[in-house]
């Protein structure tokens, strides 16, 4: 197999990132991977917390008996009228976007999954739910899970404090300091490209994933960072953790990732769940509190760094850097932990993303010859073959925008529904009134493969999205409204 110059693999990553490199809703994390998933290894010396989590259901269960359920018409599971675990296990289990799917295939538009949870699977609900103004949901507490030592833009969950973060980071995301990032990212992608090449001219087998985890890795770290980890180079995600003892520790930056977005998505579900769980001796828990850990010790020492090297480099952490500088030219331990805060989301966000989002456009291309050949013919007349793809020359192709958000539609990396709360005065959705503080939330895996939207919505037809320019609204793999992803409306 002849080495290619014109790579599709680079222009995807070349179009994708830049709207995934600060993602802040979570995304493919969220959709928690079954990769993980498996049965529950209990022990006896966990039977405590699993008794303290018994009585925080009964305290649950007997609350709503003082009470008027408002909810007690809504179909649902029957656990899920009166404990959180039941929600929570299905996260567990790494299924619960098909769970919920299921339930709205068999109940209908509203559906329980948690005692004060309601999913709505209807597409009028999106521009409530996540809508503008001043009465936006806000974040629910289901997002405190996603908090290291300082919140950052991703899991805050007050307007205010979010309003300041996001003032401090659209700066660094705007157009024209991202486009400053290129001669960056043009370097990481060439080097990619001659991996593969490598690869395809020793008629090597070549698995995706993890590669286009490599080049995330590299690009974001690079970005974030001032330096790429060096993944594309090596073939590995190994990287070198210093611990808050100062001990140096080898860790795989992936799996650090992978293991601490589902454990979030699991004790998320109670605010009592992230604490008890540091006491159960399940290795799904044990892993997920380390990898925790893991990642914000890598976002530390390459934060501190960076803050030593006196270097005024105009990426994503200079810029975050001088908007947190104080007159004395210092920063705070606070600001430090605050930094360290957004770099562990930006690895989190568009790494993740990212790398699966590439690897499941690059699957449904292959294995739709038509649309691949459609679209190679496309890519072809704008970038000469034996040229490295540029920005410039992608950004403004209508066919290769299609087949990105057709693959991103068909495989939601944000699978589940984005949680938020009622405001005070409650809420009017789908001609049902809802409480304050209600969580509610809306099925992307759901709204993203509904008939009465898409019309052939398991077939991979990029053409859809030339033939309506109202489609946009349904997609919800950048979140929409005030939470949504900071850069993504912008490309």
């Amino acid at each position: 197999m002849e080495p290619q110059s014109f790579s599709l693999p680079s222009i995807l990553a070349l179009r994708l990132l830049p709207a995934y490199t600060y993602n802040w809703q979570a995304p493919g994390q969220l959709a928690e991977p079954s990769s993980l998933a498996g049965p529950l290894s209990i022990g006896l010396a966990s039977w405590g917390v699993l008794s303290a989590l018994l009585i925080l259901s009964i305290c649950v269960i007997a609350s709503r008996n003082f009470r008027v359920d408002p909810f007690a018409d809504i179909p649902g599971p029957f656990l899920a009228r009166w404990t959180p675990l039941w929600l929570a296990y299905q996260a567990r289990r790494g299924r619960r976007y098909k769970v919920i799917d299921e339930l709205h295939k068999t109940y209908g538009r509203f559906v329980r999954i948690s005692p004060n949870h309601i999913s709505v699977a209807d597409k009028d609900a999106i521009p409530v739910i996540y809508g503008q103004g001043t009465g936006a949901f806000d974040k629910s507490p289901f997002y405190h899970a996603f908090v290291g030592n300082k919140p950052s833009v991703f899991s805050t969950t007050d307007r205010q404090d979010h309003s300041q973060k996001r003032r401090l980071v659209s700066q660094a995301f705007a157009y024209n300091s991202l486009l400053q990032l290129t001669p960056f990212i043009s370097s990481i992608i060439h080097l990619f490209v001659e991996k593969l090449d490598d690869i395809c001219l020793s008629e090597q087998f070549v698995d995706a994933l993890p590669w286009f985890n490599y080049l995330a890795f590299d690009l974001l770290s690079d970005l974030a960072f001032g330096e790429p980890i060096g993944m594309v180079d090596k073939g590995s995600d190994f990287v070198i953790v210093e611990k808050c003892d100062g001990t140096i520790v080898s860790e795989n930056a992936i799996s650090l990732v992978d293991e601490r977005e589902h454990l979030a998505a699991v004790v998320g579900h109670h605010p009592a769940f992230k604490f008890l769980s540091r006491f159960i001796p399940d290795p799904f828990f044990i892993r997920g509190h380390k990898a925790s850990t893991g990642l914000e010790d890598l976002a530390r020492r390459r934060v501190k760094q960076r803050l030593r090297s006196n270097e005024n480099r105009q990426d994503i952490l200079g810029r975050l850097i001088q908007t947190r500088m104080g007159d004395n030219g210092t920063l705070s331990g606070d600001q430090i932990n605050e930094l360290t805060a957004e770099a562990v989301t930006l690895l989190i966000a568009g790494s993740d993303t990212t790398s699966n989002s590439l690897t499941a456009i690059l699957y449904f291309l292959l294995t739709n010859p038509d649309a691949h050949r459609r679209l190679l013919a496309v890519l072809e007349d704008c970038v000469g073959f034996d040229q490295q793809p540029m920005y410039d020359q992608v950004k403004n192709i209508p066919l290769l925008d299609a087949t990105i958000d057709e693959g991103l539609r068909l495989h939601a990396t944000t699978a589940i529904g984005l949680h938020r709360s009622v405001p005070d005065g409650g809420a009017l959705c789908c001609g049902r009134y809802f409480p304050p503080g209600t969580e509610m939330s809306v099925p992307a895996w759901t709204i993203q493969h509904d008939e009465s939207i898409w019309g052939d919505p398991e077939n991979f037809r990029p053409e859809r999205w030339l033939e309506s320019g109202d489609l946009r609204r349904y997609l919800l793999t950048f979140g929409k409204g005030p939470r949504a992803c900071v850069r993504h409306f912008q490309i």
